[in-house]
Parts: C-alpha cells; structure tokens; sequence
C-alpha cells in the first residue's frame, strides 16, 4: 500500500523559522556509489528534480533546490475567532537536546501557560510542490538504497525554496524508512517522532541552486537522538493526542527512555537536565533510566 510520506512532516512548529547559522568544518565529500547514480538518476529523469548529492562515510546529504513557495497562507472555514474563556496548558518556551562528552544535556522551559483562543482566521502551511517532492525524494530512496549492503546510515534532505530563501531539513536513520515502508514495524506516529525536521531561513540563501551554504557533515548516532529527544519531548507536549502529565521531568525522561531504548543505545555517562523555569540542574545515570524503563508507561503516547 502506498504510503502518503509528507504527512510525516507536517507535525513540524511552523512558527520556528531559524536563521541561518555557521556549522563545523565539513567533512570531504566520496565518490559517487551505483546506489548514488541510481537515486541521481531516479530523480533528475522521472521526476525532473535538480538534486545535489554530497555523500560522506555515513551520511548522505541531499540538496533539492526549487523555483517555488515553500510554505502558503490558506483560509481557515471557522474564520476570525476569539474567546475570553482562558484555558492553562503546558507551552514549550524553550527545548535544546545535544551530545557531548558522553552525556546528553537538555535544556528546556516548559511550564503552564495561561491561553485564550485567538484565531485571525487564517493558517501557515506547506505548498503543493513542497509535499510532492518531499514525497518522491522518500520514495527514491526507498528505490536506491534499500538493498545495498553499503549504503548510508544517516539521510539529510534540504528541500531549499531559492526564490525566498527558505528551507527544510530533515533528518531520518535509513533502517527506520526500512521498517517503515518496506516491512511496516513502525506506525506512522512513530516514524515521525523518529524524523527530525526544522524549517530555517535567511536572505542570503536566495538564489543558491547548489547548497553552498551548507556545512556537509557526518551525522552520528549520538547526535542524532539527542535531535530525536527534542522531537518526541514536542511532540508529547505539542501534538500527542495524550496530553503530558503534570510532571514535566518525568515526560522529559520518559522521552529519553523512549529514544535510547529504540536504538539500543548505551554509550553514555548520563543525562543532564536543565530547567531555565526553576533554574536547577540535575544528572540522571543511566541506572535510573534503566529503571525507569522497566516500569509500566501510563502516558499513552
């Protein structure tokens, strides 16, 4: 059964458009492999894409710039709204996960906000041409680097609206699309807590058909589920059809349990957790995520 892939990326927080930021110093690009040529091929003659490829040990990184919107404005059939009846739940004010020496630090903000609805009638989303080639770049590499024995770990497309300089990155483990598409182990949901999105911009990228501002580097394990952290902390508080307890340090760890669990992961010293709200810093060992892992989950998803 054919799958719709782009809904996997419209859970993304529209309103987190990042500037532009300078990386490390990139990694030396390899040849081009048959699997390389093939997906090159795939995309240039049938769906007519002008793709970059720049293929490192573990990591390929694909660069698909088009003459496009990437996003559009649409009307919304309830129109304006507004409601003075307020309503508290949790808001994400601030959420950083990264890997370094050994330990996953996480930074975060996430405390009870008071809202009142407020509608302009109107919403932010994805265009057309943007779900279309974000569906055929899954699917030809679903195509070209299914059955290679030697073909990357780590994917990093960049679909790169030049007209606006605008772009969309997303980072997905190949073994993951496998179980996904081809053996269908993993549900939907779970596909995209395990995707890594991020829509950024600036003015300086306009016109940049060959991803010359890109930094191309190796993506690694660690780094990749400390990204993957942050993706299924937002979700639970954002977009689950579960709503987060009220213990926000217990749905953080139930987080990090969810994503070291599902890869099997263990080459860390511990987590360290800090919370901009209260100001305190805290280590949790890897024996407490153990234990933590071992009890029942009541939170849904």
């Amino acid at each position: 059964m054919k799958k719709s892939y782009f809904l996997l990326g419209i859970c993304l927080i529209l309103p987190g458009l990042l500037a532009g930021c300078s990386r490390a110093t990139p990694s030396a690009p390899r040849p081009l492999s048959e699997a390389h040529q093939k997906f090159l091929k795939i995309c240039r003659e049938e769906h007519k894409l002008k793709v970059v490829l720049k293929p490192l040990q573990n990591t390929l990184w694909i660069y698909v710039p088009f003459n496009d919107d990437l996003m559009k404005i649409s009307s919304t059939a309830e129109g304006m709204r507004k409601s003075d009846t307020r309503e508290e739940r949790p808001a994400v004010k601030y959420l950083e996960s990264v890997y370094s020496d050994r330990r996953f630090k996480i930074t975060y903000d996430i405390h009870p906000d008071k809202n009142y609805l407020q509608s302009p009638g109107y919403r932010l989303g994805y265009s057309s041409a943007y779900q279309e080639i974000s569906q055929q770049i899954l699917t030809s590499v679903s195509r070209a680097y299914f059955e290679p024995t030697d073909a990357p770990q780590f994917f990093v497309t960049v679909i790169a609206d030049v007209k606006n300089g605008v772009e969309m990155e997303n980072i997905f483990y190949l073994d993951d699309l496998k179980r996904y598409m081809a053996f269908g182990a993993l549900p939907q949901e779970e596909f995209l807590k395990r995707s890594i999105y991020e829509a950024r911009g600036k003015s300086d990228w306009i016109g940049d058909t060959q991803g010359r501002h890109l930094a191309y580097n190796e993506m690694t394990m660690p780094e990749f589920l400390a990204k993957q952290m942050s993706t299924r902390i937002s979700f639970k508080f954002q977009k689950s059809s579960f709503p987060p307890s009220a213990d926000t340090r217990g749905e953080i760890l139930n987080a990090v349990v969810e994503t070291l669990k599902s890869y099997n992961f263990t080459d860390f010293n511990y987590v360290e957790l800090r919370d901009l709200n209260t100001g305190l810093t805290e280590t949790v060992s890897p024996m407490e995520l153990t234990h933590k892992a071992e009890q029942p989950d009541t939170s849904g998803q």
